[in-house]
């Protein structure tokens, strides 16, 4: 048993060392294009509550369904079902800023739908998306205000 077990770590380890390798390798030749676009980042909660403060937020894409919506989302957040950019891609993007630098911040609950929406937005060539670190979720755990309605909380 003792025998079988020190086989199965030097396999283990001989297969990360492959890996480490391959991967080296393939990462060795230049890539062909340097430049770096659709870059997604992350914006902290407390980041873009005080851009909401200051009237300097940007464009807050909230992508849970409209019945989530309506029990509470952050000020001044616009509501796009992710299901829309799944179902017509096309359509949700032509209700966005034609300037495809326009700063762009997308939410859900935990971020699984943000993401499907958010590469949508970038293979449409939008070039400034953040993400929401936390979501609605961290948003509300941090006691930021969320509105009901029209109505701030």
């Amino acid at each position: 048993m003792k025998k079988l077990l020190i086989e199965i770590k030097k396999y283990v380890f001989y297969s990360i060392i492959m890996l480490l390798l391959s991967a080296c390798a393939q990462e060795a030749a230049p890539p062909e294009d340097t430049t770096v676009t659709n870059v997604i980042i992350e914006i902290p909660a407390a980041e873009l509550y005080n851009r909401i403060e200051t009237n300097t937020a940007p464009l807050i894409i909230d992508v849970r369904s409209s019945d989530e919506f309506a029990t509470g989302h952050l000020p001044g957040a616009l509501n796009m079902a992710h299901t829309e950019f799944v179902e017509s891609p096309a359509e949700s993007v032509a209700l966005l800023p034609t300037a495809k630098d326009a700063e762009i911040v997308v939410h859900c609950v935990s971020g699984r739908r943000a993401k499907i929406a958010m590469d949508v937005i970038a293979s449409a060539g939008y070039t400034h998306i953040s993400h929401l670190i936390g979501d609605f979720s961290g948003w509300q755990a941090a006691g930021y205000p969320i509105e009901q309605d029209g109505l701030a909380n």
